[in-house]
């Protein structure tokens, strides 16, 4: 497992795998499942680790990790933990949760605001 790189270990049906999820599995993850995957649905997390395990593990289809059925709730953490990573690296997640603090006005009203004036 390695923070700095975003791969993390899950073991499937008591197998090793290594979750990574790279910027093309993390758009991959975006394009079909939104910003925010359900995972507590068993097929959303499937499909999520799916992506993350592709490249290194491409026969671990969504389809067959359902069919392996690994315990949901360790599983579904495992992933999160390889998400988290893959976004924040190292550092772990900001005390606010990734949020922005929203300031007065705000980047994009600023710039609506200039160009409102051509």
């Amino acid at each position: 497992m390695s923070a700095i790189n975003g791969e993390y270990e899950v073991r499937i049906a008591g197998e090793e795998y290594i979750l990574r999820y790279d910027w093309s599995a993390l758009a991959e993850v975006e394009a079909k499942h939104g910003q925010d995957p359900n995972l507590f649905s068993p097929e959303v997390v499937a499909s999520v680790a799916a992506f993350g395990l592709k490249k290194r593990h491409p026969e671990m289809t969504a389809e067959k990790i359902v069919q392996l059925s690994p315990p949901l709730v360790p599983f579904a953490a495992s992933v999160q933990k390889a998400l988290q990573w893959a976004y924040f690296g190292d550092k772990g997640m900001p005390e606010d949760g990734g949020k922005k603090k929203a300031g007065k006005g705000g980047f994009w009203r600023r710039i609506g605001s200039l160009f409102s004036k051509v």
